[in-house]
């Protein structure tokens, strides 16, 4: 583990847990005056070539046994969890959901679901994943009236687009409570 470089909470963006940013960075000063209420993300790991190299013989090539690597370090303040989805294309490719593999020692809710999209995020530059268009729900019969707190879960936070979009979903559907975040990697 000594490879992956650790996020220093102390120093991270308090909206996105962008590294070495101890004030609002500019993507989550965009992301305000857009008038999104900030996830207050937090990350472990930096995105560097090691971390890279990792999400890839995971995600790229479908190891799954590098699912459990991180699972001692993934300890996220209690909440109501609520995964990220892969998209079933992906799913079918890969055979595995990788979110869900990283994160299967928590109790967790797949309230959401996520339609497949044209080009995975992944492929995008930065402006083709802001402009990516809503694909997820909420999965019919999902009561959120008594919850008050929800922390979406994800691998990997770039620009953000993905959680936001995953928020709206949630609130669109009726949930009027807190909405955080929590991710392997930023």
């Amino acid at each position: 583990m000594r490879q992956f470089t650790r996020i220093d909470q102390a120093t991270a963006c308090p909206g996105c847990g962008r590294a070495n940013s101890p004030q609002l960075c500019y993507d989550c000063i965009r992301w305000q005056k857009a008038g999104y209420p900030l996830l207050h993300h937090r990350a472990l790991f930096q995105y560097d070539a090691p971390m890279k190299a990792f999400i890839e013989q995971y995600k790229g090539l479908g190891d799954w046994r590098l699912h459990l690597a991180f699972q001692d370090f993934i300890q996220p303040p209690s909440a109501t969890f609520v995964l990220i989805p892969t998209e079933a294309g992906h799913y079918q490719v890969r055979g595995f959901d990788p979110v869900l593999g990283l994160f299967d020692h928590l109790p967790l809710h797949q309230w959401l679901q996520k339609a497949d999209t044209p080009v995975p995020q992944a492929q995008k530059n930065r402006a083709g994943r802001l402009q990516t268009p809503q694909s997820f729900s909420v999965r019919p019969q999902v009561s959120l009236e008594k919850i008050s707190q929800i922390m979406l879960l994800d691998d990997l936070y770039t620009t953000g687009r993905t959680l936001y979009h995953a928020a709206d979903a949630l609130r669109d559907a009726g949930f009027h409570g807190t909405i955080t975040s929590f991710s392997l990697i930023r």
